[in-house]
């Protein structure tokens, strides 16, 4: 509980409805920490830029939040709470445009995850869209990259459960707090993700699932993403704006093509829009692997061979080397920097681990860690 008291000003200001993601930021820009926005007077509170129209409902809002009840939730539930001053949040989220304050977890997020892909579509797919979705994420789980998805119906469902099967890590973004999980048909999905991955949100306890909620939680499940699969997306879906956010934030769209005959045309018509306005147009995960120039060679190597199933207890040194790899290439010089170690210590280390199927070599006297 006093890891929990110290994220108390943080935890407080995710319970004002009225605070977006966007103003709460201009507050972390004016003040100096989360206790003095919480107690800053409405007249210094009018004075800030960007946040003086909204300063009389941040006050009456602050004035009815019960903090303790939420401390009380937040135990009960076993969760974690992460904000933007943890080490441990997650890295490809910080770059985004008003990456969420707070984040509400269970199960972990890895330093792995970094390596993700987001797999999104409509509610109400058919088999065709079902059946791509899980197979798009179990060959793209068996290589290694984490699924990230919103754990809806249909395309969602599929992608979560085809990674399970593959025993890949999957990452289910919730558009509503964990008081109130949508939708309930899905409660045992749920419990499955975090058995051996990650559900997360930035709403806090106490918060429905409304229709401004999932068009926001879509913005996470792009940005801790390094592309976006769209499959089946009618003219309405939220994957689309999934794809847009994803496009906002520098990261790649890629769309599965459906058929155009007359009675299945409707469920493609956004995902083809899409390609028509530039997303790239995928047949095959090979597909996807080429806009990753940097990882090419690192998903040749695992579809050729696949990585301990454990990881070995270490010698000091090959575990010195091994704790600064990252699943992303890194080049022979950086691991000597980061490590603090010779020119010779560093190559026999990494012979060692090489060996031993815990690092791969790539061209250009790059390493990369294998999952």
């Amino acid at each position: 509980m006093d890891a929990l008291e110290a994220k108390r000003y943080w935890i407080a200001l995710t319970l004002i409805p009225s605070l977006s993601p966007r103003k709460f930021h201009i507050l972390l820009e004016n003040f100096s920490s989360t206790q003095e926005i919480w107690e800053a007077p409405l007249a210094k509170l009018k004075e800030i830029p960007g946040f003086a129209e909204s300063a009389q409902t941040f006050c009456a809002y602050r004035e009815k939040v019960n903090v303790d009840k939420a401390l009380e939730q937040i135990v009960r539930l076993g969760l974690t709470v992460v904000t933007l001053e943890d080490a441990q949040y997650p890295e490809p989220l910080r770059t985004i445009p008003d990456p969420p304050p707070v984040l509400y977890l269970r199960g972990k997020y890895l330093e792995k995850d970094k390596l993700a892909i987001a797999i999104v579509g409509t509610r109400r797919a058919d088999k065709y869209g079902r059946s791509l979705a899980a197979s798009f994420a179990e060959e793209q789980g068996r290589l290694g990259f984490t699924i990230v998805s919103g754990m809806a119906l249909g395309i969602d469902t599929a992608a979560h459960t085809s990674a399970l099967k593959a025993n890949a890590r999957t990452i289910a973004i919730l558009g509503s707090s964990f008081t109130n999980i949508y939708p309930q048909d899905n409660l045992e999905l749920l419990e499955q993700i975090i058995a051996s991955g990650c559900a997360m949100t930035e709403f806090a306890p106490g918060v429905n699932p409304a229709q401004w909620t999932f068009p926001q939680r879509n913005r996470i499940i792009s940005g801790l993403s390094r592309g976006v699969l769209v499959v089946e997306a009618p003219e309405d879906s939220g994957a689309l704006i999934t794809a847009r956010w994803a496009l906002e934030q520098g990261r790649e769209v890629f769309v599965v093509p459906g058929p155009i005959s007359p009675e299945s045309a409707w469920r493609h018509r956004g995902s083809h829009k899409l390609i028509k306005n530039g997303a790239k147009l995928v047949e095959s995960v090979t597909d996807i692997l080429e806009e990753f120039k940097d990882l090419r060679a690192l998903f040749t190597v695992r579809r050729e061979r696949p990585a301990p199933v454990q990881k070995p207890k270490l010698p000091p040194l090959e575990e010195k080397i091994f704790s600064v790899l990252e699943f992303e290439p890194m080049h022979f010089d950086e691991i000597v920097s980061k490590t603090g170690l010779s020119v010779g210590e560093v190559s026999k280390g990494l012979l060692t681990l090489s060996l031993q199927g815990l690092v791969q070599e790539l061209e250009g006297k790059h390493y990369v860690k294998l999952p």
